[in-house]
């Protein structure tokens, strides 16, 4: 079988493998009756040109590439080029991400305000819009899955809650990964995002483990990133579990990373206009709002982070 020289094809990055990238691309108008071995899409071992390191060009899953001198037989190529991308997720690296599906599960482990907060605020500050999606709900009452969800509609969220085990708003959440570009599952470890991944997408069958009674917390099973067809079009990211992300902004940025506020700083204005929301006069921010406390010992961790060193 020849190499195709004829154009460059246009891709998408799904996984990273070591020091190749795997480069997915839709052949159906290519000319070439010795395709018909493929399906509708074909997965590329890639390499890339030089060039793109001297332009400091960094490629992660989810760029769009295009590839040339594509060997289909061995199914290698050479990314030559890498489209702008629209919007960047810096932990877990993904590019292009239209949501956000943050995993959080009510019980084994245990709903964490402070862990859904960051995890939150992530996505806010990356300008992604954010889901939430409450797992293993089969594992509390109604009463206490309407308490949850209450708090989240508070924080100016809405999730969607579902279980695996009854299949209980499987169905939902599918219509929503179906009608978004690209997805991507993050949360804490053991929340159940690999298992939601097998349970959408059956041929996929990845290794999951189980909650660690003595930590009370998950075990670590997905190592890397890749993408995965959820739909015509649309693509689901598993990504890595990890459980305290860092919260990296400007103070004066801080405050409008979180709905609730940014409602109150939409109905008037602080007397101060570089207030930071703490102890200034004339601050609208209501202090009884339930993430205020959060608020206001990260700002004060950002603020000390941005001081000047001052050796000793």
């Amino acid at each position: 079988m020849k190499k195709n020289k004829s154009k460059n094809s246009k891709g998408i990055v799904v996984a990273l493998k070591a020091n190749f990238l795997i480069v997915e691309i839709d052949y159906k108008d290519l000319k070439d009756n010795l395709l018909d071995q493929f399906h509708e899409k074909i997965r590329l071992l890639c390499t890339r040109r030089s060039k793109l390191d001297y332009q400091g060009l960094f490629i992660d899953v989810g760029d769009v590439v295009f590839v040339e001198s594509i060997d289909y037989k061995n199914t290698r190529a050479v990314i030559s080029d890498v489209e702008p991308r629209k919007s960047f997720l810096k932990r877990p690296a993904v590019a292009n991400v239209t949501l956000v599906a943050i995993c959080i599960s009510v019980d084994q482990p245990l709903f964490d305000d402070e862990q859904a907060s960051r995890f939150l605020l992530t996505a806010e500050c990356a300008n992604i819009k954010p889901l939430i999606v409450l797992t293993k709900i089969d594992l509390i009452t109604k009463c206490d899955l309407r308490l949850y969800v209450n708090k989240l509609k508070s924080w100016g969220y809405d999730c969607i809650p579902l279980s695996i085990y009854n299949s209980e708003g499987i169905d939902t959440l599918l219509e929503q990964f179906r009608k978004t570009k690209l997805t991507v599952l993050a949360g804490p470890s053991g929340v159940g995002k690999t298992s939601l991944i097998n349970h959408l997408i059956p041929t996929v069958s990845l290794p999951t483990s189980s909650v660690s009674k003595k930590l009370k917390r998950g075990i670590h099973t997905t190592r890397h990133v890749e993408l995965f067809a959820i739909g015509n079009g649309s693509l689901l990211a598993d990504t890595p579990g990890f459980n305290r992300p860092e919260i990296v902004c400007e103070p004066s940025e801080l405050a409008f990373l979180f709905p609730e506020f940014r409602i109150e700083l939409s109905k008037s204005r602080c007397k101060f206009r570089n207030c930071l929301h703490r102890d200034e006069p004339g601050c609208v921010i209501k202090k009884d709002l339930e993430r205020y406390l959060f608020y206001r010992e990260n700002i004060e961790e950002i603020i000390n982070s941005h001081l000047p060193y001052q050796a000793g």
